[in-house]
């Protein structure tokens, strides 16, 4: 095999595996029989052309009418893996409360329960229905959320500011955002309970154990020893790029993460002026790619607790 041919067929990933297998090697030869004498890489023509028709190929299959029911079952799985992540996530505070000497021990139960008591009653009611049940209360839930941050920030800047200031309204709209995308999953999913058998409810388990496992190791060592950059800056990243990459192996993944997206821009976007302010680009940079070799590895083949591999994936992951 030539160089130029080995870059063309690198070239040809844009295009799904099921076109490749089928239109592949006629592909192949016309950019070939296209090519000039001596020519060792493709040109920037054939380059365009190539990305163009794949990202077309892909983005017909994406949003075609034959993937309407990849996208209910996409709606079911995001509607139980998003307040999953919230459970999963405010396990840490609920942890740090346990072990927090300042406040009494009688009252550090009923707090942490307090935490992680909204996002488990949203998970709960998606899982056992009705689905109704879940959607009203992720729905008062987001109110709620938007009735707290309104009244704190009017005791901030006061009424008037409030009225006045843009900054009032745009960080409310920022915090309760999650809740009302959650609140709306929930709305449009046709059957919330359906997404976790899509993934597979034992590996549901054992994600979520694993987790869970690794969130609480982190918390007790920056309670300790005030290590952050295990907790904020690597650990939920990671564990989430691990998911992502596991997800994106199959159609309803990809949908599912799609989805997902804002959710996970809004999240991790209100984080970034904090970071860079506190600890520079570098360090950012760091963590960045980190969490691309995990995302990477995961969606190539890394079996995390038997999810299977890129070319043998299971259901969903």
């Amino acid at each position: 095999m030539s160089g130029l041919e080995d870059r063309y067929r690198r070239l040809l990933a844009w295009y799904p595996a099921d076109h490749r297998a089928r239109h592949g090697e006629e592909m192949i030869g016309v950019l070939l029989a296209g090519a000039r004498p001596g020519q060792r890489r493709p040109g920037p023509r054939d380059v365009l052309d190539v990305v163009r028709g794949g990202l077309l190929i892909r983005t017909r299959r994406l949003l075609g009418p034959g993937s309407a029911p990849l996208w209910r079952d996409a709606l079911n799985v995001a509607a139980v893996t998003a307040p999953l992540y919230f459970l999963i996530v405010h396990t840490g505070p609920a942890v740090i409360t346990l072990l927090n000497d300042g406040m009494h021990p009688a009252h550090r139960p009923a707090v942490a329960a307090v935490t992680l008591a909204p996002d488990a009653l949203t998970l709960a009611l998606a899982l056992r229905g009705p689905r109704r049940a879940a959607m009203t209360w992720a729905w008062l839930w987001a109110l709620f959320g938007l009735m707290v941050y309104t009244a704190t920030i009017t005791a901030v800047l006061g009424e008037g500011a409030f009225m006045a200031e843009w900054f009032g309204a745009a960080n409310i709209a920022l915090q309760t955002a999650p809740a009302v995308i959650i609140a709306l999953l929930l709305t449009f999913a046709p059957e919330p309970a359906a997404g976790a058998e899509l993934i597979g409810r034992g590996t549901l388990l054992r994600w979520t154990a694993a987790a869970l496992a690794v969130l609480a190791v982190a918390n007790v060592l920056w309670f300790a020893f005030m290590l952050d950059f295990f907790v904020e800056q690597l650990a939920v990243p990671a564990l989430l790029a691990m998911a992502c990459g596991a997800g994106s192996r199959t159609p309803v993944g990809r949908r599912t993460l799609l989805l997902q997206l804002p959710l996970v821009a809004l999240l991790y976007g209100q984080q970034l002026p904090r970071h860079l302010e506190a600890r520079g680009w570098f360090p950012l940079l760091v963590e960045v790619l980190l969490v691309a070799v995990v995302f990477i590895t995961a969606r190539r083949g890394f079996r995390p607790y038997g999810s299977g591999t890129a070319g043998s994936p299971e259901r969903l992951v």
